[in-house]
């Protein structure tokens, strides 16, 4: 009976053993990007993108045999079209200003956007922490000298998002409280004319489901105490595209309260994954032709819709367009369509993470280009490298449909990674962002 029990026990340990690596493994792959990657960032730009990236391929995992409805947002849909529709612009502070590479404020056409967002300010003992890149928020407020019009807000997320600040500022009123004041503090003192929160995601991957009601609940009080403090302050969020986070996050019709308008992050649709070992198109306007069930929502088109249908008011969706892609690493060369297998991220950018300026390198050294008609966006490849992207053509394509459904306008994630420095040979710097301008601001065709 010894032997017995001694087994018993070993069974025991070794079961919880596998449970404690499995949930360690979770961690580090799902939850948050691996340390040693995190480690050799220069900024935290990336670290936030690839774990959005996973997470949304997480849900994907969890949700490809579901049955969802995919037939919101039908493609022929149309609206009137309107006029004030905005362009919010992403700027990600550089980590260093001093490098050829890196887009520092002086570089940024005033007129391009109607918004900017700078990022990322973080979550620090529950209050807002600018870090130690003042300099840079005053450069780009300046620009408002050069164009009135413009309104430049801040963004708290980012990194901040891999050590909790959210979770643990949100858990009670007076945390809260004291979030506030200082988000009052610093708009006052810099002249931000408003806030975005870019927290991804509450009340996901095993977070507390209590997130989510205490996430509103700061909307609430935010929209409070701006109307209280006398500020024309505005308040966004930058919210989830795909349905299954959707549901899991947010109280749409509720938010919609209290929030100017939501950034659709509707892009990493697709990412190389290990589970996942597949090409996919990074934001595609509408599914493809061989998509089914949960695969079908995965594009701007149903997400914004889904968006809609829940509650949030059409003129407060402001419609994500990345410009950077995604790259893969083909199994085989010959074989190089859409769902092709691949073994892992390509050798251009970083962690799967490309810019618009390399793409377009790619390009000119003999790539091929593939434009994919009925998602409206194109991909290319050369040799076992595979990259998923958004040009000028499937901007067009997208502006002109966020016009014709009248949301409320694009976000374009973000400026750092357009072609500024005109490495595309265009002959303007921005093209993807200028192309939604052109339409949506100044009503071209």
């Amino acid at each position: 009976w010894i032997t017995r029990v001694l087994c018993l026990v070993l069974v025991f340990f070794a079961i919880g053993g596998l449970f404690v690596i499995r949930s360690w493994i979770v961690y580090l792959v799902i939850t948050v990007p691996k340390f040693d990657t995190i480690r050799l960032l220069n900024d935290a730009k990336t670290a936030t993108w690839l774990r959005r990236a996973w997470m949304y391929a997480e849900s994907t995992k969890e949700n490809q045999n579901a049955d969802r409805n995919n037939s919101i947002g039908a493609p022929q849909q149309f609206y009137t079209n309107s006029s004030g529709q905005i362009i919010v612009c992403y700027y990600t502070i550089p980590g260093d200003l001093n490098t050829l590479w890196e887009l520092s404020p002086s570089h940024i056409d005033p007129n391009l956007c109607t918004h900017i967002i700078m990022g990322f300010a973080g979550v620090v003992n529950c209050s807002l922490d600018l870090g130690s890149n003042s300099s840079v928020y005053k450069e780009v407020i300046a620009l408002k000298k050069l164009q009135p019009e413009l309104r430049v807000m801040i963004s708290v997320g980012g990194s901040n998002e891999l050590h909790l600040g959210f979770s643990e500022m949100v858990k009670n009123h007076a945390n809260r409280k004291r979030f506030i004041k200082s988000v009052l503090n610093v708009t006052k003192t810099f002249g931000f004319d408003g806030l975005d929160l870019d927290w991804e995601f509450p009340a996901w991957l095993g977070a507390d489901e209590r997130e989510k009601i205490r996430f509103l609940q700061l909307l609430e009080e935010l929209r409070r105490e701006f109307y209280r403090a006398k500020e024309t302050l505005i308040l966004s969020v930058a919210v989830a595209a795909p349905q299954a986070i959707v549901d899991q996050s947010y109280i749409v019709l509720e938010m919609a309260k209290y929030v100017d308008f939501v950034n659709l992050m509707s892009y990493d649709y697709h990412f190389y994954v290990w589970y996942y070992p597949i090409t996919g198109l990074n934001a595609p306007l509408f599914s493809h032709i061989t998509e089914s069930g949960y695969l079908s929502t995965l594009n701007v088109n149903f997400s914004a819709h889904y968006w809609l249908l829940k509650g949030m008011p059409r003129e407060k969706i402001i419609v994500g367009i990345p410009t950077y892609g995604h790259t893969y690493k083909l199994d085989n060369s010959q074989n190089h369509d859409i769902f092709a297998p691949a073994n892992g991220f390509g050798k251009l950018g970083f962690m799967g993470f490309v810019s618009y300026p390399i793409i377009c390198k790619f390009l000119q050294h003999g790539a091929k280009t593939v434009f994919e008609h009925k998602s409206k966006v194109p991909y290319a490849y050369k040799d076992k490298e595979w990259i998923s992207y958004d040009d000028i053509t499937s901007v067009y394509y997208k502006a002109k449909w966020i016009r014709a459904n009248n949301f409320g306008g694009a976000m374009i994630l973000s400026l750092n990674v357009d072609d500024w420095n005109n490495t595309c040979k265009f002959n303007e710097s921005f093209p993807l962002t200028r192309t939604v301008t052109k339409i949506l601001r100044y009503q071209e065709d």
